[in-house]
């Protein structure tokens, strides 16, 4: 049974393999601030205690056996198991932190801190940046929880009435319950205000298959280079294998994508005038999502440009040589979030399934419209 959590109070996990080191500085940090609770444990009952206490930050030191000599970096699987298992914001309080900053990407949620003269200070103002976060991951953890138990107690009548297997309806309640807790967590998600651009993005995709959608690039391309990236235009149900069967396909359609301008350049907005351009563009392009034969696509920062997709400029390349990594030739970077992975559809539909007319006399046809619109008739 995990301890109930105090709304109140900001859970602080020591992780230290000597506890005495520590001592005074968590009574610095409670005289700073009443709301923290800490805790100290060892590396071996980390993760346990990390389960049991619900640590809203861990404190992490990194080495163990120091004091003999022979120091070895065993705080690596706790943070591991904290990133992987009990996400929650990390402190790297250690004598040599950079040794984890030299093999883990920065992030936001992780802080460090060098052990030595004048360092619980430095930790006290990593712990004070951290905390006003805690409120909106518990919020977050709140919301997940709630939607799993709604999930769950809707779905189980469906699956206990209609499947006897015991195995079966257990897989039914997996599927089905996912679908639901995703469909729950998305109708939260008009809560706060308008969505960031960059929001209909899941990146990394969460899917392990190449699905509508999905943004890819050129493995030894910029990230900052539109050029380099990819649109998938191929329908997720022939390329995503199922009860052993393969994909239905082995090429996959895409559309090539650009910078902005080029985009722009493309389509009648580029006869817009300068000081009227931004307003063409919220009004058409990013009001219906596309415009004419561009799609706009926001920045994701350190993964997307701010660029277009050309759903007239396409390209087959094979299914095999898109992969997760840089081992392939394509790496899918995200997949777009429903109800943006459908516009993608809708918008190549409109480019590719309209059908193709001869040039007619537009200026004679509009005269003879607007004669019937003044006579009130039409002339036969």
């Amino acid at each position: 049974m995990t301890e109930e959590r105090e709304t109140t109070m900001v859970r602080l996990l020591f992780v230290e393999d000597e506890p005495k080191s520590v001592e005074s500085t968590i009574r610095s940090l409670k005289r700073s601030c009443t709301r923290y609770k800490c805790k100290v444990t060892s590396f071996g009952d980390a993760q346990k205690d990390i389960s049991a206490f619900l640590p809203d930050i861990v404190v992490l030191d990194l080495l163990e056996g120091v004091a003999q000599g022979d120091p070895q970096p065993v705080g690596v699987t706790t943070y591991d198991y904290v990133w992987d298992t009990r996400f929650c914001p990390l402190v790297v309080y250690s004598a040599h932190p950079e040794f984890l900053s030299d093999t883990r990407p920065v992030h936001p949620f992780v802080k460090s801190v060098k052990k030595g003269r004048g360092s619980p200070a430095q930790l006290e103002t990593a712990i004070a940046d951290l905390a006003p976060h805690v409120a909106a991951l518990h919020d977050a953890e709140q919301h997940m929880w709630h939607s799993f138990a709604c999930a769950m107690r809707d779905v189980a009548p469906y699956a206990f009435e209609d499947i006897a297997d015991a195995n079966e309806r257990n897989n039914v309640l997996l599927r089905c319950g996912r679908r639901r807790v995703a469909a729950l967590m998305d109708d939260l998600s008009h809560q706060g205000g308008p969505l960031a651009s960059w929001e209909h993005y899941v990146s990394p995709p969460v899917s392990p298959d190449v699905l509508l959608a999905d943004i890819i690039r050129v493995s030894n391309g910029k990230p900052d280079d539109p050029s380099a990236f990819r649109v998938v235009l191929t329908p997720s149900c022939d390329l995503v294998p199922h009860d052993g069967r393969k994909s239905k396909v082995d090429l996959v359609l895409v559309a090539h994508c650009g910078p902005m301008k080029e985009g722009i350049d493309g389509t009648s907005l580029c006869k817009v005038k300068a000081k009227d351009l931004e307003n063409a563009i919220r009004t058409t392009m990013l009001t219906q999502g596309y415009f004419q034969k561009v799609i706009p696509f926001p920045r994701l920062p350190n993964r997307i440009p701010t660029m277009m997709a050309d759903l007239k400029k396409l390209e087959l390349i094979p299914l095999s040589a898109i992969g997760a990594d840089t081992t392939k030739k394509y790496t899918r970077i995200a997949s777009l979030d429903s109800p943006f992975r459908e516009l993608v559809s809708w918008a190549y539909m409109q480019i590719a399934c309209r059908p193709g007319l001869p040039d007619r006399d537009v200026e004679a046809w509009s005269n003879e419209i607007m004669t019937a619109l003044c006579d009130g008739t039409a002339k036969v």
